[in-house]
């Protein structure tokens, strides 16, 4: 044996003692203690001085003069125990500090801008600002090096920090932050998952059945190649991902391209690997006959693919864990970038890292039988149509259908016209919270104006409620957001919003644009705070948890009966059409029976139609609900969404399918099927 081999031999001996695991547990709470601690403090006194900082900050006003905000304009700084603190920075952009009446809305972010000036260095400014996250992050550090050692990875631990810290030393010296910081990402997450992992395989026992199988299939992950492949593309991809990010974008763009990309990614990954795990488990052991040594035993068929979703479920919610981890971690170091201006470092507070619910105009509706009335006076008015149903090409009921369906879109879409001069008024309600919260809402909007070119702009102006008119300049198709003054917002929570489609001239004359404008359906939308970024993100991990578990269920339900490349041929068919739900959505909009053709044609018709329309209603929430769009957008995941994918995907789905395999497992004959002579 080597002497390599000896002394891991000597050292796994040592720290399987329980006096030797004391001890290393006490060392690594002594050097946690002393290296957070004296972060805390600092993290602490930090925090406070910011707090007075906005105290201070609250009491300048620039209308009336005071020595507080001629000091922040002139000097860009404040004076805290007589110490000035500020810099040249921040006197260049102070008078954007303040608002109309002179004051200073946003105390508490410009408090932090400033105090960033004189921050320390050791860690993210929003990271050091806020003492309870540094204790969160100490204790968690010390804990999981705690269970490192009483699961026996002491010295894996060791080996691990030791040669990150290798890596990462020539990199430091050349103070490049961006790859050491993924490098020790990337260290950091492979023991993650190596410490996740074991203490999986400690608590499942193999003395329950379910159990047993399921810890079987983690070590089978361990062993295999393709899942290996994956994770390791998993682990070493995500740290890279902020590196590839161009820093001179605005803020908010950089973080939110990597939000999208960084939860596709493991999302994506840990799909792949479900879905080729579950095939390749189940029908490579019934191909090879070792599923005869699982049987044979008091394990019935039930257990045994019970055991195998389990070990996928938890699996994918260590791998969604890490990910998870990964993406956040990396979005609040990001965020820390230095933005374009302090619009840009709004925009990544109050639009991005949020959660935000979205409001959208409420319109006049068309009254059933004044709709039935347009019906007949348009099949009265058009012999074309009159001729093709007394012809029996097309029936009386398709064409009323198709008229009805016309005449409804022109009537919704003449409400989201604005003719070229004209104005429109919108009601928004439900706006309560919004008001409440104090937070800044948004109206979000995209305009459509004549031939939509990118390279054209043109104007328009809000008034929201009694509020001064806001005049902005659009490009069509393009996005964009204006804020809503939170006095426009009612006591009832509803809001008045005028648009008017022209500009104002510099003599304060109102003109027409050249084009009439018009938005789609989620065109126009006020947009407002409920939450924060990491409890929608946590959403969104559970979500995309629930479908893992059901993409393993398919898979092992599938292989149990089929071969290994049609077992994935079909998982992965089903989980396409789930993720293409809402393209499904749109054709069955635009497919209708043909009522004229023969009674077979037209069974075959309605027949897929249904079928169609229930696997649509069924795997919708796959596209729908906690995917990154909404995270990159800010909007809210909301519990009942998370309700609604646990109960069609997680539980209706999940146990059809199941129960679907066990049936046809209990059926099949696998001494046969393994290689039998039958």
């Amino acid at each position: 044996m080597s002497r390599v081999g000896l002394w891991r031999e000597r050292l796994s001996a040592w720290q399987e003692r329980t006096k030797n695991r004391t001890i290393l547990s006490v060392v690594f709470i002594v050097i946690g203690a002393g290296t957070f601690g004296p972060l805390w403090k600092s993290s602490f006194q930090y925090s406070n001085l910011c707090r007075r900082i906005a105290t201070v900050l609250t009491e300048a006003n620039i209308a009336e003069r005071n020595p507080i905000a001629l000091q922040l304009i002139e000097r860009g700084t404040v004076t805290i125990d007589g110490a000035e603190i500020g810099s040249l920075r921040v006197q260049s952009v102070a008078p954007q500090f303040f608002d109309r009446g002179g004051r200073i809305p946003e105390a508490t972010n410009v408090a932090s801008f400033i105090g960033s000036t004189v921050a320390p260095g050791w860690a993210p400014v929003n990271i050091i600002e806020r003492p309870a996250t540094v204790a969160a992050i100490g204790l968690t550090v010390v804990a999981l090096a705690v269970v490192a050692v009483w699961v026996g990875m002491a010295w894996s631990l060791v080996l691990v920090v030791l040669g990150t810290t290798a890596l990462i030393a020539p990199f430091w010296m050349a103070n490049q932050l961006d790859w050491v910081t993924a490098i020790a990402g990337f260290g950091l997450l492979i023991f993650a998952f190596m410490l996740l992992t074991r203490i999986a395989l400690v608590l499942l026992t193999p003395a329950y059945h379910v159990f047993g199988i399921a810890h079987t299939l983690l070590l089978e992950a361990l062993r295999q190649r393709i899942s290996l492949g994956f994770i390791g593309i998993l682990l070493f991809v995500l740290p890279m991902l902020p590196i590839g990010i161009d820093r001179h974008e605005p803020l908010r763009y950089q973080i939110q391209t990597f939000i999208s990309r960084g939860s596709s990614l493991v999302f994506v990954v840990a799909a792949c690997l479900t879905l080729f795990l579950s095939c390749a488990t189940v029908a490579f052991e019934i191909r090879d006959r070792q599923v005869w040594n699982v049987l044979t035993k008091p394990v019935s068929r039930f257990h045994y693919l019970a055991g195998k979703l389990l070990g996928l479920s938890i699996l994918n919610g260590i791998v969604l864990l890490i990910g998870g981890f990964a993406v956040y971690a990396s979005v609040e170091l990001m965020s820390t970038r230095p933005a374009a201006d302090l619009k840009d470092a709004a925009a990544v507070q109050e639009q991005v890292l949020v959660a935000r619910a979205a409001a959208r105009p409420a319109y006049e509706s068309l009254d059933p039988a004044r709709l039935q009335e347009i019906v007949t006076q348009t099949l009265d008015r058009d012999s074309i149509l009159r001729g093709e149903i007394a012809d029996g090409r097309r029936s009386a009921g398709e064409v009323a259908r198709e008229i009805r369906r016309n005449k409804l879109t022109e009537f919704m879409a003449a409400q989201r016209a604005i003719k070229a001069g004209a104005e429109r008024t919108f009601v928004f309600s439900g706006l309560l919270e919004a008001r409440r919260a104090a937070a800044q809402p948004v109206l979000r909007y995209t305009f459509h104006n004549g031939i939509d070119s990118s390279h054209a702009m043109y104007p328009a102006v809000f008034l929201f409620g009694e509020a001064k008119p806001i005049f902005v300049n659009y490009v069509p198709i393009l996005t964009n957001v204006v804020s809503i003054p939170l006095e426009a917002i009612t006591p009832e929570g509803t809001l008045t919003l005028r648009i008017f489609n022209g500009g104002v001239t510099n003599a304060g004359e109102f003109y027409p644009a050249p084009n009439p404008m018009n938005f789609d359906d989620n065109g126009l939308e006020v947009l407002h705070r409920v939450g924060g970024f990491e409890g929608n993100f946590f959403r969104a991990m559970l979500i995309d948890w629930v479908k893992l578990i059901f993409i393993a269920a398919l898979g092992v339900a599938s292989a149990s009966v089929l071969s290994f490349p049609v077992a994935v041929m079909l998982s992965f068919t089903v989980f396409m059409v789930g993720s293409m739900s809402p393209f499904l959505a749109v054709a069955l909009e635009n497919y209708s029976v043909t009522y004229e053709a023969p009674f077979v044609i037209q069974a075959f018709q309605y027949g897929v139609r249904s079928l169609v329309g229930f696997v649509q209603w069924g795997l919708a929430p796959f596209a729908q609900s906690g995917s990154a769009t909404d995270l990159v957008d800010g909007k809210a995941i909301t519990w009942w969404s998370v309700c609604v994918v646990v109960g069609q995907v997680g539980i209706a789905w999940t146990l059809f399918v199941f129960t679907l395999g066990v049936f046809a497992f209990n059926r099949k004959e696998i001494a046969i099927y393994s290689g039998g002579d039958g």
